[in-house]
């Protein structure tokens, strides 16, 4: 089926890059623009948190499920069907959520809401990244699976920023669902000129059986035949917790709480953050030779440290602009750095994972490393209420729970095979696994 296709941007694949950035992208804005709208109207972190952590829960837990549907269905119509409900689950939001003025009320339609479209995109990327095997020829399968993850994995770090900038924007959600339906619908209609090579596989039992057995095999794979995959992913879960998802709940609550910043300034903040995830991606291409995945605990404790100055500038009392510019320049920063080494470990999970396998191995890690997300989001949103009068606490507990775990990450990262030292975009196929 592969040899169909002779290039690596052939017309489908092409497609379904498209299709991947507006649905993920759009259920990752969506997904942080609503409780944003929390924060706004209630002024509590502790709340945000809670609704961002709760937010998470179904995307790690339908991961792994969306990796084994994708694996024994046609992936088209997967794809049509997620588009086309999300979009239906927006329309349906913003008609229940003109109807009342409770903010306990709107508070819960937003919470299931959130939850609703991760259960979406928690079985959408496992059926994209499964698709890219069908799609390109052999030879261009590692850089082909790289782009794919690459837009998952920036999806889930620019993705909130630019639900930052838009609310802040608008300071209202209207536009903004308004916007999301238009992108789900534009997806769900190239969805239907995508054709996905289907074989059907054979089925034992039901959909629990197959669940259990291929997420059976995964664990196996990653514990005792590639055990080191196991510990960096495991590696990568402790360290998301103190970084990018206190940074995901700390930002907002610090820049227009702490600081009393106006939405406009809140929006820019978040735009130049996302220049730094960018920033990340692009240097993994640039920079290959030197930015090897056996120095990458280099790069988490450098994210560590650029936690500590927004801990200075609150502990200082320095001028709210200097204050600023700080937290919003360290926030860049620890976009940088996370960017690089999550595309660094997704580039070694696929030149050390067996082609059938891969799909369900990215869906189970990446299931795993978001699962730090609630844990964080959810701690360091209690903390930040606690220690609203002094929150440069909570910034020097994290730095410090981050520096641990960069040192704690040496040791994994040294480990790996350096003949995977580049872990670049333009890997031969043949060093894929057989």
């Amino acid at each position: 089926m592969v040899n169909a296709y002779s290039k690596l941007w052939n017309r489908d694949f092409s497609l379904i890059i498209l299709v991947q950035v507006l649905a993920l992208f759009g259920n990752s804005i969506l997904s942080f623009a609503l409780p944003l709208h929390i924060l706004n109207i209630t002024g509590s972190p502790a709340l945000f948190g809670t609704v961002l952590a709760l937010s998470f829960v179904p995307l790690i837990v339908m991961s792994p499920v969306g990796g084994v549907i994708a694996d024994r269905r046609r992936k088209q119509r997967i794809m049509f069907c997620l588009d086309t409900i999300t979009a239906v689950l927006i329309v349906l939001f913003i008609v229940l959520n003109r109807q009342v003025t409770s903010v306990t009320v709107i508070v819960t339609l937003v919470i299931v809401k959130v939850m609703a479209l991760n259960v979406v995109q928690g079985l959408y990327m496992p059926t994209t990244m499964s698709a890219v095997p069908f799609l390109v020829p052999a030879s261009k399968l590692v850089p082909a699976n790289a782009i794919a993850t690459s837009v998952f994995s920036l999806s889930n770090i620019v993705g909130p920023v630019v639900g930052g900038i838009l609310y802040a924007t608008f300071e209202d959600l209207f536009p903004i669902l308004v916007i999301s339906i238009a992108i789900f619908v534009a997806a769900a209609v190239i969805d239907l000129f995508i054709r996905i090579p289907y074989k059907e596989q054979e089925s034992a039992g039901g959909i629990m059986s197959m669940l259990k057995n291929d997420l059976s095999r995964c664990a196996r794979f990653a514990t005792r035949e590639k055990p080191i995959l196991g510990k960096v992913v495991f590696a990568m879960f402790l360290f998301g917790i103190p970084s990018l998802a206190m940074v995901i709940v700390g930002l907002p609550v610090l820049i227009t709480q702490t600081l009393d910043m106006p939405m406009n300034l809140f929006g820019l903040s978040q735009g130049i953050m996302m220049g730094g995830g960018l920033l990340g991606s692009i240097l993994v291409g640039t920079l290959e030779k030197k930015l090897t995945i056996q120095k990458a605990h280099w790069l988490l404790f450098a994210c560590s440290m650029s936690i500590a100055p927004i801990g200075l500038v609150l502990l200082f009392g320095v001028p709210e602009t200097i204050a600023y510019v700080v937290i919003t320049l360290s926030g860049a920063l620890i976009m940088l750095t996370t960017q690089i080494v999550t595309i660094q470990i997704l580039a070694f999970i696929q030149l050390e994972t067996p082609r059938e396998l891969v799909g369900k191995i990215i869906a189970v890690a990446m299931a795993l490393i978001l699962g730090s997300y609630p844990v964080g989001q959810l701690l360091f949103g209690v903390l930040l209420e606690w220690f609203y009068a002094k929150p440069w606490i909570v910034i020097f507990v994290a730095v410090f729970m981050a520096g641990a775990v960069a040192v704690y990450s040496r040791e994994h990262f040294r480990k790996i095979d350096p003949t995977l030292a580049a872990l670049n975009l333009t890997v031969s196929g043949d060093c894929q696994k057989k």
